[in-house]
């Protein structure tokens, strides 16, 4: 009986040690919420807001829209996700939450190669962004974890 309540009473990951399943699925997500984010958007503008305009007058606002709220979004996506991944953690919670940050970069990696030239500083500054959101979100559980 001690046996079992002392396994239920561990820490869930071992100091250092990554809640993988966790962070690829938090660093997925947080990009899948991104695009949710983006489409509502065009959306709400084609129609709702601006029903009955042309297909170039939609498809450049759709770039725009991507541009502007793509950095914003992710960052808050990838906080929020970074958040759940180390939500059941005992430690190791800048890690885990920093993973979560690089895993949505390097899932959006890609959209570097076939952005225009003059937009990829943004991508580049949106991918700072998502690795930054994720240690953020590990420094808030870690310090929650503290006060506690």
């Amino acid at each position: 009986m001690r046996a079992m309540q002392a396994a239920a009473a561990a820490p869930r990951t071992k100091r250092g040690a990554v809640a993988w399943k966790r962070v690829i699925v938090g660093g997925f997500l947080s990009e899948v919420a991104v695009i949710i984010a983006i489409s509502l958007v065009i959306v709400a503008y084609r129609f709702i807001i601006a029903p009955g305009r042309t297909s170039e007058e939609y498809s450049e606002f759709g770039q725009n829209a991507g541009y502007y709220m793509s950095g914003p979004a992710a960052t808050v996506a990838v906080f929020l996700m970074a958040l759940w991944a180390v939500s059941s953690l005992e430690s190791g919670f800048i890690l885990n939450g920093l993973l979560v940050g690089i895993i949505a970069t390097v899932l959006t990696l890609g959209f570097l190669a076939g952005a225009r030239p003059g937009d990829r500083w943004m991508y580049v500054a949106s991918f700072a962004l998502r690795i930054a959101a994720g240690y953020a979100a590990g420094v808030v559980a870690q310090r929650r974890k503290e006060t506690r």
